[in-house]
Parts: C-alpha cells; structure tokens; sequence
C-alpha cells in the first residue's frame, strides 16, 4: 500500500502559516527557524515538515497567501480589461490602499527584506510575487499617459500607497494630521488626484 500523500490544506496547515507571516516580519527570513515556527504555531517540528518539506518552502507558501492572490486579480482582472483605462487605475489603487493598511505584517515583511537587501530575496519576491503585478502597471500608464515614463510611474504609485502605511506610527505625530488620513479610501482618493492632477488648482 502506497503512503498517502502529505495533507496542504487543514487547520494547521492555516495555522502554520498564519504564524509564519508575522515571524518573518519581525526576524526576517533568516532569523527564523522551522522550530521557531513549529512552537509558535502549537505543532511538532515532524508536522511541520510534513507540510512544508523546507523553510523555502514554506516561505514561499507564506508570500502566496499573503500577497500572491491579490497580486494575480490586479494583474489579470483589475488592470487589464475592457473598463475605461482610468476606471481601471481608480479600482487598483483603492484596493491596493486597502489591502496595504489591513495587511500590517506583509508590508512590514516586504519592508525588512527590502532593507536588508538580500540578493537572492530580492529576486525571489521580484519573480515570485510583483512580476505580473508591476507589468500590468506599466502597461496601465503606456495607456494613459504615452508622454511620460510608464516605468516611473508605476514606482510612484507603489510609492504614494506604501510610504503612507510604512510611517503609519510616525503620522499622527505631524503637524495638520487628522483621523481620515488612517482611511484608505481618503488616502486612495488622494493618490489618484496626485497621479491625475498634480497639485494644480481644480479649475486650473
């Protein structure tokens, strides 16, 4: 008789890594162990390697839960598609705001490993997390704005939406700050003005 195949989906396989996420935010991938991640997440270090045959892996698993499935609907279902092209921009940007400020850990995540600049980390998110996602963006802005730097401009969007989350504890400490700058939807709102308009006059 054949040994049945390692379970990937079940409460502990949820478990794992639900507590993976925010280990690997605060150590880094190369602070944490596979024991570190068994013992937070109540299991042996048997059952964790019978769902997850390595750290990489796991890894890997963590990325795709957390941002992976976002990242394919921007990049096949939100940015691409028969909606006008600025329709389009408006519904990416207000749910990428919206995932940023709901998704702590992941941000804090992507933040860490980008500080540490890790090559191999780098590559590893660039190829398996943002590829799509970013091409799609680029290709956004070749439609509505031909004239300039589409490459430059989808940094500055990742860049008006995740700075504003990065610095989320420092905000309030700012002069003119006020609670609806918490609220993604104000904030999405202000990131397409920006991208839109500039800081120009409304009747200019």
């Amino acid at each position: 008789m054949s040994t049945p195949a390692p379970q990937t989906e079940s409460p502990s396989h949820d478990r794992i890594l639900e507590q993976a996420l925010p280990l690997f935010a605060t150590e880094g991938y190369g602070g944490v162990t596979m024991r570190m991640i068994a013992r937070a997440a109540g299991l042996t270090i048997g059952t964790l390697y019978h769902y997850f045959p390595s750290k990489r892996a796991l890894y890997l698993a963590v990325l795709d839960r957390a941002y992976g499935r976002a990242a394919k609907h921007w990049a096949q279902e939100v940015l691409h598609g028969p909606d006008d092209p600025h329709q389009r921009l408006a519904t990416y940007v207000r749910e990428y705001c919206a995932f940023v400020a709901d998704n702590h850990d992941f941000v804090r995540l992507m933040k860490r490993e980008q500080l540490e600049g890790d090559a191999e980390q780098m590559e590893l998110q660039a190829a398996s997390l943002f590829a799509s996602q970013y091409q799609a963006t680029v290709e956004l802005f070749e439609e509505l704005a031909p004239h300039l730097d589409s490459t430059l401009l989808a940094h500055s969007l990742l860049a008006l939406v995740l700075h504003h989350y990065e610095v989320r504890a420092l905000r309030p400490l700012f002069p003119g700050y006020q609670p609806e700058h918490e609220d993604p939807a104000h904030v999405a709102d202000h990131v397409l003005g920006m991208l839109l308009h500039g800081i120009r006059p409304a009747n200019a």
